[in-house]
């Protein structure tokens, strides 16, 4: 699936940035950019350096294919301002990027808004530092322990004969149609999270259901496991309004090729446009 072109390590790293070296800089909901030819790109070290504030330290968040990737520390409080040719845009922007860069970005802010979560210790409030043996933090005061939370979901094509179920969000700010996706409750398999949120969304069963693969979503710290099931079209839509804003069956004929497969919902419908689905 998605990203598998790419290699990312989350493991402590001891390099030093070098001139080339990634440097992305957060604020919430927020990342420092630099444009070329009108695409957003990730900055690297010699274009951030003139902006760091005296006395920042950054740290090596992850690999990307034995590159380092740094940022400035998310248990400190320096904020790195605008200037130089880069600007704060949304993460959104990510989707603009060629996939290597998106992967690399959404993972590491995955990352820094995990550390920058979890400063504090949730047992006793004492500062929290650095695990220098693996990626984790670890309280000064009680020594608890806390590590990187993947939330997984699930992402359905549902489809019968010739056509796909889509989906629009009612919460999200992506307002483009998709598939039916959820997050997994405690207690349940995959399975069971793709047939409860398929019913609770659209009231419909799931049949012969597989899967597919997943994608990691850095976005909002979640591992997207895809799957692919069938359904009788001619049973009514019962569209769950609190969670989307419209849900509807389009043939393969009425689909186009999406601009990018960045995302696993587009790179399903792409694949079922194609008749590989």
């Amino acid at each position: 699936m998605l990203f598998e072109d790419v290699t990312i390590a989350v493991q402590p790293c001891a390099a030093a940035p070098k001139d080339e070296s990634p440097v992305l800089c957060f604020q919430p909901g927020q990342v420092l950019l630099v444009e070329k030819e009108g695409v957003p790109c990730l900055p690297v070290y010699r274009q951030v350096k003139p902006l760091l504030p005296e006395g920042t330290v950054l740290i090596a968040l992850l690999t990307a294919d034995g590159q380092a990737v740094f940022t400035p520390d998310p248990l400190g409080d320096e904020i790195v301002p605008e200037g130089n040719g880069l600007s704060y845009g949304p993460m959104r922007l990510f989707r603009e990027m060629d996939c290597r860069s998106g992967a690399v970005l959404t993972a590491a802010h995955h990352l820094w808004q995990w550390m920058r979560r979890n400063r504090f210790c949730g047992g006793c409030g004492g500062r929290m530092e650095h695990d220098g043996a693996e990626r984790a933090l670890r309280c000064l005061a009680c020594g608890q322990v806390n590590y990187p939370m993947i939330a997984p979901a699930i992402i359905v094509a549902l489809t019968c004969g010739d056509a796909i179920l889509l989906a629009k969000s009612a919460n999200s700010p992506w307002k483009h149609y998709g598939l039916v996706a959820g997050y997994v409750e405690v207690g349940e398999t995959l399975e069971q999270a793709v047939r409860r949120e398929v019913m609770e969304e659209v009231g419909l069963p799931v049949h012969h259901l597989r899967y597919v693969g997943s994608q990691p979503w850095g976005v909002s710290g979640s591992l997207m496991c895809a799957f692919q099931g069938e359904t009788d079209s001619s049973l009514p839509l019962k569209i769950q309004r609190s969670e989307l804003a419209d849900a509807k069956w389009v043939s393969r004929g009425q689909l186009s090729a999406p601009a990018s497969t960045f995302s696993v919902a587009q790179e399903l419908i792409e694949r079922f446009r194609q008749g590989k689905l």
